[in-house]
This record gives C-alpha cells, structure tokens and sequence, in this order.
C-alpha cells in the first residue's frame, strides 16, 4: 500500500496508529519527535504523514512550516486532542491535509489518508521560490559543464552551453515547453535512474548533427540515415558519458547514490520517446532544457531530464538543507 510517517512522542498513540495503519495493509515509520519525523521526511519522502500537535520541542505547527519551508509537499495529517475549531482551522493554513480528533478513530484516520493518497504531492511550481530555481538551474548548469568538458575531449572542439532553462509542469503541458521540437524525429539516448532521485534523462540530437558528431567519432561519411550498429553505439556511449555526468552531480548534491538503467537508443519524434513516461498518472515533472553546440563543426545537442515528484521533493529538501556546502566540495 503506502508508506506512513508517524510522528508522536506517545508510546500509547504510536502503538494505536501503528495498529490501524499495519492492519490496513500500510508500511509505518515511527518517530518520537517533530526534530526526528522532519529528518525521516526528507530522507524517506514518505506517501503521507501522520503527526500530534503537542510534543516537546518543536510542536506540530511548526513541524508543518518546516516540512514546507523545506519544499516538501508531503501530505499531512494532523492527529490531535485539541478539537478546537482555531487549531482545525490554524493546521490546515499551515499546510495540513486534514485533521482527526483523539482518541483515534481508525475508520476516520484511514479515510482522510486514502484522501490525501489520492490528492496526491502538494509540491506546484507555485511552490517554487526564485532562489530554489536558481539553485536548480546553478547546480544543473554545474553537471552540464561536466557533460561538456567530456563532450570536448571525446571530438576535440570546444563545447559552448546555454543557460539552463528549467520549467516545472505536467506531462501535458512538456510538449508546448520543448519549443515544437516534439514532432521532430530525433537521434537519442534515454538513461532511467532510481534511488534518492527517480526519473530520466535524455541526450537528443537533431539528426544532422547526430550524423556529424558519429562522423567526428568514428571517421565514417556513409550516408546520411545510414546510422548502423557502429554508429548507433557511438552515440549510446557519447550518451552514457554525457547523462552520467549531469545525473551523477545531481547524485552528489544529495549524498545519496543512484541506480542507472542501460542507455538506449532510438530515432523517433521527442513526442515519441515522451509517451512512455505517462504510466505515472499524477507525474509532476522538473524539466531542465539545455543545449551545447561545437564551434568547429556546428552540432547542436539538448540534454532533458524528468524528474517523478517525489525526486523534485528531495531536489528541494538538499537545496533547503544546504546544498551550497556540498556543491562548494563537489
């Protein structure tokens, strides 16, 4: 089913909801404190969260401010004894999903959790502050340098970038952001990963500048939309070095390791390579548009990467933790 933070310092209420939830068929994760549910929160990216209001340091009121001061659209549900309506009132402000009144009822906690499952992430692109977009186009433009100093040594001519342009939207809205390159047939590299970040990353390359960088690689001048075995494998490998290079310093920024996919490659419509990542019906994506061209011999690329919720979740939550100390080491 789902995975559930419980936060309450009391052995009773845990014990209870613990109960409720595990006999529902949900995975639970204790924390006896506001401080250690926080660090559960950004660590396990949790499905929901069930949290008391009174606890011994910070309380659940402010629990609520720092899970959103830390970008962590995570829904919450308030379990308390306090049935006032201004403390109803005051959590939702705050940001909570609903609220149910001790002592538990567990038909009503399970009700208002399969609510807040369905309503799914509250992190929007409303969410997002201008110092968090700068901190993503920042450490992104970063991996991208990377990508293209691997880039120059593979074919021996400079590499110029553009900024990157980041937008966080829908499936259906990513066609419009692509610029009307989605009905292009393209020359790519796709590369899943999994772990502190789930998503995919793709390399695409219009396909005369596919054919011109197979041809700096490999010395072959066959024909154009002739890519054979050989070819096709020169540009999965350009792909793999290029995405491991952008994937792997998002890696870092969060500490955490990754999990890579095969690169494969393919010649379709960006539309195309898209569809298949429309199995995830409520996928909030953070698309980061980039694109290199080399000076010598005019071979434009552009570098995407989709990012699941729960992995734009984490991007924020190491951005509020500060990711600046990390990527000063990287």
């Amino acid at each position: 089913m789902a995975r559930i933070l419980v936060i309450d310092d009391s052995r009773l209420a845990c014990a209870a909801l613990r109960q409720v939830l595990e006999n529902a068929g949900h995975e639970v994760v204790m924390a006896n404190s506001a401080v250690k549910g926080l660090e559960a929160a950004a660590e396990l990216v949790p499905d929901c969260i069930t949290t008391d209001i009174l606890m011994p340091g910070m309380d659940g009121r402010e629990l609520l401010d720092a899970l959103r001061a830390k970008g962590l659209g995570l829904p919450v549900i308030v379990v308390t004894a306090d049935i006032q309506e201004t403390t109803r009132a005051d959590c939702l402000r705050r940001g909570a999903y609903a609220v149910v009144e001790k002592p538990l009822k567990g038909q009503e906690l399970l009700r208002a959790i399969e609510g807040a499952l369905a309503a799914g992430p509250r992190v929007r692109r409303e969410a997002l502050t201008s110092n968090q977009l700068d901190a993503l186009a920042e450490f992104i433009n970063v991996g991208v340098g990377r990508a293209a100093s691997a880039l120059n040594d593979l074919i021996s001519s400079h590499v110029e970038l553009s900024v990157p342009q980041i937008h966080v939207l829908t499936l259906d809205e990513l066609p419009r952001a692509l610029g009307g390159m989605e009905q292009e047939v393209v020359s790519s590299v796709q590369m899943n990963f999994r772990g502190s970040l789930d998503g995919s990353a793709f390399l695409i390359f219009p396909q005369p500048s596919a054919l011109k960088l197979v041809t700096l690689l490999t010395g072959d001048e066959s024909p154009p939309g002739d890519l054979d075995t050989i070819r096709s494998g020169a540009l999965t490998e350009v792909g793999n070095i290029l995405i491991n290079s952008v994937v792997g310093t998002l890696s870092n920024v969060l500490e955490r390791p990754l999990h890579y996919s095969l690169p494969v490659y393919a010649e379709e419509p960006v539309v195309g390579l898209l569809t298949a990542q429309r199995h995830e019906e409520r996928t909030l994506i953070l698309l980061a548009k980039t694109s290199f061209v080399t000076r010598q011999t005019q071979i434009e690329g552009n570098l995407l990467l989709l990012f699941e919720v729960k992995s734009f979740d984490s991007l924020l939550s190491a951005i509020a933790s500060g990711w600046g100390e990390q990527m000063g080491r990287a």
